[in-house]
């Protein structure tokens, strides 16, 4: 099942990272904050973090392979292009197992596309989005 959060032009305003666990700290356009709590975290990537990080797409992806557009290879890099087939192969059984636990559930799969700044992809059991109120200015 693939489910789109509700951060469309949201600020994207930082990370916590604790443990095997990660909060997502985000400004919507009216003001309001929200959190979102990654759970149980199997691997995360994120590129390009800056001041004004404005967020496009939020979606999360469980019970169903992710998108063909989606590169594991991100989360779950290969080996150097010059080790031996044996750790090739081993990789690309890796990478089938890891979309193998996000089409039946066992993983969530995030995305996070920016219109400007982070670009955020990771691998986790569970997602939750918690709302923060009003923040002051």
């Amino acid at each position: 099942m693939k489910t789109e959060l509700p951060l469309h032009d949201a600020v994207f305003d930082g990370l916590v990272m604790q443990g095997p666990g990660c909060t997502l700290y985000f400004t919507n356009a009216d003001g309001t904050g929200c959190e979102v709590e990654l759970i149980a975290i199997d691997a995360l990537q994120m590129d390009d973090f800056r001041e004004g990080n404005i967020v496009v797409l939020f979606e999360t992806t469980t019970g169903e392979p992710p998108r063909s557009t989606i590169n594991l290879e991100r989360l779950y890099p290969p080996p150097h292009s010059s080790a031996a087939e044996e750790y090739h192969s081993r990789h690309r059984n890796f990478q089938s197992l890891k979309t193998s636990a996000i089409a039946t559930g066992e993983l969530t799969l995030v995305e996070m596309q920016p219109a400007i700044g982070a670009d955020l992809l990771v691998t986790c059991k569970q997602v939750q989005l918690k709302s923060r109120g009003i923040r002051n200015r």
